[in-house]
């Protein structure tokens, strides 16, 4: 299954892979590992920035040099940035102003398998890499990366899935708390209140957050507790524990694929939405909505173009009814108006106004502001004094002290 997101911290990004039923993997010895990665933003073409694995006895992180620069909300998540130094490019760090040590992407990707394939050790079947995310987007951009510099072969042969703490947690602890973020469990679970803007930390936290899940599932059977998970053996409750959450590597490569076909067809529908996202930053994220919803119903731009000169308004009306079933009655709407403006361009789009509420209340656009204006309108429309005649109130008050000051110039004159 294939979905996506709107916007991110108020950028507006492509499509992620949602959070599809988990095929599971069968029974079997496996090692446990968290992990976690940084990139340039939440997009497929966006880079890796930083790589990172944990287990109890072992870690890894390494910081990776992007051809491009991050996007304001990547540096704000991730506390890093790219500078440039007469003719080097390198990774400072936010808080410390530190330069970092980089490799390129392919030494360090190559640096994680090495190290993923000494983790395996003799666990006959593979390794099952644990992460936290609400969306998942991360394990969609490590596979096309990997794929980019031919190592999917050798990556698969020691990972065998990927397993989203996230799910884990929303069904284990649904009566017990509101939130699943990574921060809150490990405050909760975990009795820590830590910075999550590094790869290393939260791998760490997202393998504890299962462990800890794990031992109490296994105190509240009455079974002897496996303790805080100190082997890098993973004990078989944790693993039956996240086993049947677990994505197989081979099922999320072909929910990358299903995610570049969405791309294409979003790609092929940008001569409708071309000028939408070419505007402000809320006309971007309501076109990005909207493109999404046609993109997910699997119609295309040509499509759109033969319901149009076969069945006009209509037909297009027809079309969103029955494919676009996600949609809310009001963007239903909006979807037609955009596709009807764009095929018949005589027609203009009405103003929305909804988004003029909106921005009336950050921009100061409100009632009192509206009744300001008018105030100031009348003010400038009533009639103001002539100074044009010696009659006038203001040349009346002007001209005696004129005269005083002439009276007084004649007195020293004398």
């Amino acid at each position: 299954m294939v979905s996506s997101t709107v916007v991110e911290n108020g950028e507006t990004i492509a499509p992620v892979v949602s959070s599809s039923p988990a095929v599971g993997v069968p029974p079997g010895d496996y090692r446990l590992v968290g992990w976690d990665m940084d990139a340039t933003g939440r997009r497929l073409i966006d880079e890796i920035c930083q790589i990172a694995g944990y287990t109890p006895s072992s870690s890894y992180g390494q910081y990776v040099m992007p051809f491009k620069d991050l996007n304001p909300p990547a540096r704000k998540r991730h506390n890093i940035r790219v500078v440039t130094i007469g003719k080097y490019r390198m990774l400072k760090d936010n808080k410390t102003n530190k330069v970092l040590k980089t490799k390129s992407e392919i030494s360090a990707l190559i640096d994680f398998i090495t190290w993923l394939e000494s983790v395996k050790g003799d666990a006959a079947d593979g390794v099952i890499l644990v992460y936290h995310e609400p969306r998942k987007v991360i394990p969609s951009m490590l596979l096309e990366s990997l794929r980019k510099f031919n190592l999917l072969d050798r990556f698969k042969q020691t990972v065998k899935g990927f397993a989203n703490g996230f799910n884990v947690a929303e069904v284990k602890c649904a009566d017990t708390v509101r939130t699943f973020s990574l921060r809150t469990l490990s405050r909760v679970m975990l009795d820590k209140e830590e910075e999550l803007d590094n790869a290393v930390d939260r791998a760490r936290l997202a393998l504890q957050v299962i462990q800890h899940l794990s031992a109490g599932e296994e105190t509240a059977k009455g079974a002897e507790s496996s303790g805080s998970g100190d082997s890098d053996a993973a004990t078989k409750g944790t693993i039956e524990l996240i086993r049947e959450f677990v994505q197989p590597t081979h099922v999320e490569e072909k929910e990358l694929a299903g995610l570049k076909l969405v791309l294409n067809r979003q790609n092929s529908l940008r001569p409708v939405f071309g000028m939408l996202l070419r505007q402000s930053r809320r006309e971007r994220q309501h076109a990005s909505l909207l493109r999404r919803l046609l993109a997910e119903a699997n119609v295309d731009y040509v499509e759109l173009q033969e319901v149009w000169s076969n069945e006009k308004r209509e037909g297009l009306q027809k079309l969103i009814k029955e494919k676009v079933t996600g949609a809310k009655e009001n963007e239903e709407e909006e979807l037609l108006e955009v596709l009807e403006c764009h095929f018949d361009p005589e027609k203009k789009m009405k103003p929305k106004l909804s988004v003029e509420k909106k921005v009336g209340k950050k921009g100061n656009i409100g009632k009192g502001a509206v009744e300001s204006k008018e105030n100031i309108k009348n003010e400038s429309a009533t009639e103001s004094p002539d100074t044009t005649t010696t009659s006038s109130p203001l040349k009346e008050k002007l001209v005696p002290q004129e005269n005083a000051e002439v009276k007084s110039s004649d007195v020293k004159c004398e």
